[in-house]
Formats: structure tokens, sequence, C-alpha cells
């Protein structure tokens, strides 16, 4: 198989871009003939962990104890409860959250994560107004902007220009246009500059492989 795997990632069918061609999506939308990389949502493990790398505070440790994605209540038995606050030890990969039988994540299993309680071969894929309500106004979400942006002063300043250039960079690998770097600039002056990297964190290109 690992023979096998660097023919297809280096196979021109496999490297093609996902921009649609009008002709190409009249004659197959769904691109079952493989045309084109149709675009796909990142798996939830992967939107909060991406979320914690461009803030900076992603905890690579490895090995060790898990961390609770939810509250735990200790009495006779256990309760769980979404949390509210959230500190340096729940900032580890997604990989080391403890699994609770029958209970989500209170903002990522919306997306499609799998509770623990049985095996799922196959994840679903879905797309729902709860979603994009969620990771706009979570606790979590709001709290990495806010970081972000302390990240994003850190490191350029108080230079409008240079804080939008590091967040395109930061967020979505690339520099920004003239027209989305003006624009960008102004709205960090009308809204402030934690509102502009909250919506970077909940935008399509940051979401979605392409």
């Amino acid at each position: 198989m690992k023979r096998l795997h660097p023919q297809m990632l280096l196979s021109s069918t496999y490297r093609q871009s996902s921009i649609p061609r009008a002709k190409a999506l009249k004659l197959d939308a769904d691109s079952l003939l493989l045309w084109r990389f149709p675009p796909r949502r990142l798996d939830a493990e992967a939107i909060r962990d991406s979320i914690l790398t461009v803030t900076g505070m992603l905890n690579r440790q490895m090995h060790g104890h898990g961390f609770y994605a939810l509250q735990v209540i200790r009495e006779n038995v256990h309760h769980y409860y979404a949390k509210e606050e959230f500190g340096p030890e729940d900032w580890r990969r997604m990989l080391y959250a403890v699994k609770i039988r029958q209970e989500r994540d209170g903002i990522f299993g919306l997306f499609d994560c799998p509770d623990g309680g049985q095996s799922v071969p196959r994840r679903g894929l879905s797309t729902t107004p709860l979603q994009a309500l969620n990771l706009l106004n979570s606790g979590f979400v709001m709290q990495q902007a806010g970081l972000l942006a302390e990240r994003l002063q850190r490191e350029t300043g108080t230079d409008r220009q240079r804080q939008v250039a590091r967040a395109f960079e930061l967020a979505f690998g690339r520099t920004p246009s003239l027209a989305e770097s003006a624009e960008s600039v102004a709205f960090v002056e009308a809204e402030g500059l934690t509102a502009m990297c909250r919506a970077f964190l909940n935008a399509n290109e940051f979401l979605f492989l392409f």
C-alpha cells in the first residue's frame, strides 16, 4: 500500500484544482468522473486543532493523560456539562480528548464528530445552521479569537496592514489582495481586531479544503 500511495498522490487526477469549469459542471456537477477536487469541510478534530494552531495555543505534548472536552461533576454518578471556560489543559490536540459514551463535545460534536458510544465506520458530513451559529458564538472560539488578536499585536505591533497580512498568512496560508487588505483594515478600524480574527476563524477558506 505504501508504494501505491505516492502513485496516487502524484497522479494528475489527485492534483487537480478545485476551481469549477462551467462545461464540466454542466456535465458532471458532482464530480463523479473526478474532473476536480470537490470542496470538503474539515473534520471536527481538524477544525479545533487548526484554530489552536493559528492562535499559537496548540499544546503538542505527546502521551500522558487526556483532557475532558466536557465539564465533569463527580457525584454518585458522573454528570457532564458543556464547558464555559477553557485553559491550557484544554488545548491539547483533540486526539487526546477523553471520549464519553453517549455524550458529544458541546462545540465540535455538531460537526459530525461521533460520540464514542458506537462504532462508526464512515463519518457523516452535514451542513446545518447550528454548526455555523455554534462556531461563531461559542466561548471557545471567542476566547481563541482574542488570543489570535493578541498574537497579531505581539508579532506585528500596531500597524493595521501588517496585522491583516499576518492574519491572512496564519489563517489562509497566503497574502491578501490589495482589495482584501483595504477591506480588512477598514473592518478592524470599525469593529476591532478581535472581531476580524473571529471572522477569519469562521471563514470558508479556513474551514474547507479546496
